[in-house]
């Protein structure tokens, strides 16, 4: 191989390594990235329910509407699903620019690790074998999961633990253990729920909103647990409630929420003692 031979071999191989290094280094094309605030919200949330500790997207639209509008896009993709909202401890977003691209990136630190929800839905599949029974009713799966969470888990007044998983192994958690714990055994029945987000005269406190047929209704199961813990006694006090009987108590942003007008009607026992948070 003469000089100008090697000298075309080794300009080749140079322009090769280039446009490689190059693929490394840049974001996927821009015809693949989302154009939109809304398709980049997209993105993000198929990522944050595979419970991903660091959630990446490319964009390809309107740097000025991305740098206006990216910490409530953020936000909403928090808020896209209440299991996932609620086990996240914190998160932190960060925009690189690319000549005409974008990228969005969101580091997260979770209350529940994966393992953990995994753990709580394996474990919340065994349970509603023996809690739920052929033949009853949305309403009778309701007070039977209600009333499994009040008889076994205490409440945690070291405030220390928040998650359904804390709830499940541990056996104690705050009422965002319980809102949580409630909301993914309803899911799991079918039964469409809420965690709902106020205060109480102690400070914040969250619960859940149950939908049966047409109608919502207030679930408090941490407030149905009486304090000090005693074994298999559960009050019905905030069970199936609507807006104007929870509002003697609990206070929440109602705009944000379905709103729960109907009266279910339940016979309720007296609350045993106040709940703290």
């Amino acid at each position: 191989m003469n000089l100008g031979q090697l000298l075309s071999r080794i300009g080749l191989i140079a322009l090769l390594l280039t446009v490689a290094l190059g693929s490394d280094f840049r974001y996927s094309p821009v015809s693949a990235a989302p154009a939109s605030l809304e398709g980049l919200k997209g993105e993000l949330e198929l990522q944050l329910h595979e419970h991903k500790v660091e959630l990446t997207a490319n964009y390809s639209g309107d740097r000025d509407q991305l740098s206006a509008g990216v910490d409530q896009m953020v936000r909403d993709v928090m808020a896209s699903d209440d299991y996932m909202r609620y086990i996240v401890d914190s998160y932190i977003y960060t925009i690189r620019s690319f000549g005409v691209a974008a990228k969005v990136k969101v580091n997260i630190q979770y209350r529940e690790s994966a393992g953990e929800t995994e753990e709580v839905e394996r474990r919340v599949a065994e349970l509603l074998r023996t809690v739920i029974s052929v033949g009853m009713t949305p309403e009778q799966k309701v007070r039977a999961i209600h009333d499994w969470i009040v008889t076994h888990v205490r409440y945690d007044e070291s405030l220390q633990h928040y998650t359904a998983y804390d709830a499940l192994v541990d056996g104690n958690a705050v009422c965002q253990g319980y809102a949580l714990l409630v909301l993914r055994m309803l899911q799991d029945v079918g039964i469409e729920a809420r965690i709902i987000e106020g205060t109480v005269a102690s400070g914040s406190h969250v619960w859940n909103l149950v939908r049966l047929g047409d109608d919502w209704y207030h679930l408090d199961a941490t407030w149905d647990d009486p304090v000090p813990d005693r074994a298999g006694v559960a009050s019905h006090m905030y069970y199936l409630k609507s807006d104007a009987q929870m509002r003697v108590d609990h206070q929440w942003d109602a705009a944000a929420y379905p709103a729960a007008d109907a009266d279910a009607s339940t016979d309720t026992d007296t609350k045993v003692t106040s709940k703290n948070l």
